[in-house]
C-alpha cells in the first residue's frame, strides 16, 4: 500500500501535532495524528451496537478500530472483542485506550484494504464471529484533496478500491471469511456507490441487507447503518422437476417459515385475479414460506415494494438502471435500448391460507430468463445481457426476501417505510377515456391525475390501460 514517498509523507503528517485527548461517550481517549477520531458515524454505529445484547459465543470483530472507541464500548457490553486496523498507530491507540478503560481487546494490524482483500485474513479468525462491525471508508476518492490527508488518514476516510470496499466485504462475508453463518455484520456507509445502491451490492452476493439507522448531515448528505447476514440459514430449500404451483405446494405442505421451493416446470402457476402464469422452459419459478403474522401487513403496496427491490437488485450494469422497471402493483418490466414499450418479464404474488387458528403465508416470484417461446409483450432477462441461472437468481431473491421479512434480531427491524423510486414505475395511463399520470401510491391502490387535473383513486388496475406497456 505504501511506497517510500508515502511513508515519508506519513512521517511528516505525524509530526504536525501531538496526540490529542478526546472525550466521547464517557470514554477518555488518546488519539494520535492520522488516527480516525469518533465522529457522527461512530455515534450512529454505537447506537445500534448498544441496542444488541451479546449472543452466541459473544465474539465480536471490529474492522478499522481507529481509536478503539467502539471496541471498548463492545467490551464493556460483554463482547469478546477482536479488533484490527491497517494503520499501526490506530492499533497502538486501540491497545492503549482499551488498557486505560480496563477492558480486554485483542488487536492486530490488517484489514480490508484499498487494494487486496486478502490482507484481512491474517488480521482475524475467519468465520468465527457473531457480530462484525465496520465503520467503512465511504467518501469517494474524488471528493478528497490529496494535499490535506496522509495515507493512513485517507485509508480511514476514503474508499479507493477500484470496485469499492463494500464489494470486497460482501465477497469475504459470503465466503464465510468473517462472521459465522448465523452471525450479523453492521456497516456504516452511504446509500449508494456511484449508480448502485449499497444494499444491492450485498444482495447480489447472496447476503440479506437492511437499513437499520440513518443520519443526515446539515448539507443533506446521509449515512446509514446496514445490517447484513446470511439469509434463512436454518431453513431448507426444496427443488422439484414438475409441480402444479410452488405457492400452492408451500401452502398445503408441511414446510417451515423460511423454507423455499423451486421447480423446473410449473403447470398451474397463478397471477393476480386468478390468471394463469404462462410457464417457460427457461425461467425461474420459486416460492418462500413467510411468518403468518405478516398477513395483516400484506397489501398491494407490499407486493410493489418486493418488485421494486428485485428490479434494483438485478441491475448488474449501469445501463440496467434505465432498462428495468415496475408496474403497480406487482409486475416486473424491461425494455431493450432500441425499444420504446416496456415488456413484462416477471411478477410477484402473495397467497395465504387460513383454517381455524392455522394461518400460512407464501410469496411467489416468477422471472423469464431466456427468450425461447415468449408470448407477445413478454420479455426476458437475457434480452438485457443478464445471464443468471435459476440457481443464481434463487440466491439473490432469497437475500431480498430475507432482507424484508426475516427477523434475525428484533433490534434490527426496518426503521422506516421503504421509499419507492417513482422513476422506475410505469406512469402514463388511459383511464375513463382520459390520459392520466400516476401521481401517488398507497397500500390499497394508486392515484391517477388526468389531463384536466382531476384525481382518480384506483384500487384495481384491470380498467387501466398503460400507454407505454407492450400489449399482451
Amino acid at each position: 500500500m505504501f511506497n517510500p514517498e508515502n511513508a515519508q509523507n506519513e512521517i511528516d503528517f505525524l509530526n504536525r501535532s501531538e496526540s490529542k485527548h478526546h472525550t466521547w461517550n464517557s470514554l477518555s481517549l488518546q488519539i494520535p495524528p492520522t488516527v480516525y477520531p469518533p465522529r457522527e458515524d461512530t455515534t450512529l454505529l454505537c447506537e445500534v451496537l448498544q441496542s444488541i445484547k451479546p449472543f452466541g459465543t459473544r465474539s465480536l470483530l471490529e474492522i478499522g478500530s481507529g481509536s478503539g472507541a467502539l471496541s471498548i464500548i463492545a467490551a464493556k457490553q460483554g463482547w469478546n472483542v477482536h479488533a484490527c486496523d491497517i494503520n499501526p498507530y490506530a492499533v497502538a491507540a486501540t491497545r492503549r485506550n482499551a488498557q486505560e478503560a480496563s477492558v480486554e481487546v485483542e488487536v492486530r494490524e490488517g484489514g480490508l484494504g484499498p487494494t487486496e482483500e486478502i490482507h484481512g485474513l491474517q488480521a482475524w479468525n475467519p468465520g468465527t464471529y457473531d457480530l462484525v462491525l465496520w465503520n467503512m471508508p465511504y467518501i469517494p476518492a474524488g471528493e478528497i484533496n490529496d494535499d490535506v490527508l496522509g495515507p493512513f488518514e485517507e485509508a480511514a476516510l476514503v474508499d479507493t478500491h477500484p470496485e469499492g470496499l463494500l464489494s470486497v466485504f460482501a465477497r469475504s462475508m459470503a465466503a464465510n471469511k468473517l462472521c459465522k453463518m448465523n452471525g450479523i455484520a453492521l456497516l456504516v456507509c452511504r446509500e449508494t456507490i456511484g449508480w448502485k445502491r449499497n444494499v444491492d451490492i450485498l444482495r447480489q452476493c447472496g447476503l440479506a441487507a437492511r437499513i437499520v439507522r440513518t443520519h443526515t448531515f446539515d448539507d443533506d448528505e446521509a449515512i446509514q447503518v446496514l445490517a447484513a447476514w446470511h439469509p434463512f440459514v436454518t431453513s431448507k430449500h426444496h427443488h422439484v422437476r414438475e409441480i402444479d404451483s410452488t405457492n400452492a405446494e408451500l401452502l398445503r405442505g408441511k414446510y417451515s417459515v423460511g423454507d423455499s421451493l423451486t421447480a423446473i416446470i410449473q403447470t398451474s402457476g397463478r397471477g393476480r385475479h386468478g390468471n394463469q402464469w404462462q410457464d417457460h422452459p427457461n425461467s425461474f419459478k420459486g416460492s418462500w414460506r413467510l411468518e403468518a403474522r405478516n398477513i395483516p401487513n400484506i397489501d398491494l403496496h407490499k407486493q410493489l415494494e418486493i418488485a421494486h427491490e428485485i428490479s434494483h437488485a438485478l441491475r448488474f450494469d449501469e445501463q440496467h438502471s434505465h432498462q428495468l422497471g415496475i408496474k403497480w402493483p406487482n409486475d416486473l418490466l424491461l425494455r431493450a435500448k432500441e425499444e420504446k414499450l416496456w415488456k413484462k418479464y416477471g411478477g410477484v404474488l402473495f397467497q395465504s391460507y387460513s383454517k381455524g387458528d392455522e394461518q400460512r403465508l407464501v410469496l411467489g416470484v416468477g422471472l423469464n430468463i431466456g427468450q425461447d417461446k415468449l408470448s407477445e409483450g413478454q420479455g426476458s432477462l437475457q434480452q438485457l445481457g443478464i445471464t443468471k441461472s435459476p440457481s443464481d437468481l434463487l440466491v439473490i431473491l432469497s437475500a431480498i426476501i430475507a432482507s424484508m421479512f426475516e427477523e434475525r434480531l428484533p433490534q434490527l427491524s426496518i426503521e422506516h417505510s421503504m421509499r419507492i423510486d417513482m422513476d422506475i414505475l410505469l406512469k402514463n395511463a388511459f383511464y375513463r377515456n382520459r390520459n392520466c399520470t400516476l401521481s401517488s401510491i398507497n397500500g390499497n391502490g394508486i392515484v391517477l391525475q388526468d389531463d384536466v387535473g382531476k384525481q382518480h383513486v384506483v384500487h384495481d388496475d384491470e380498467d387501466v390501460k398503460w400507454i407505454d406497456l407492450s400489449p399482451q
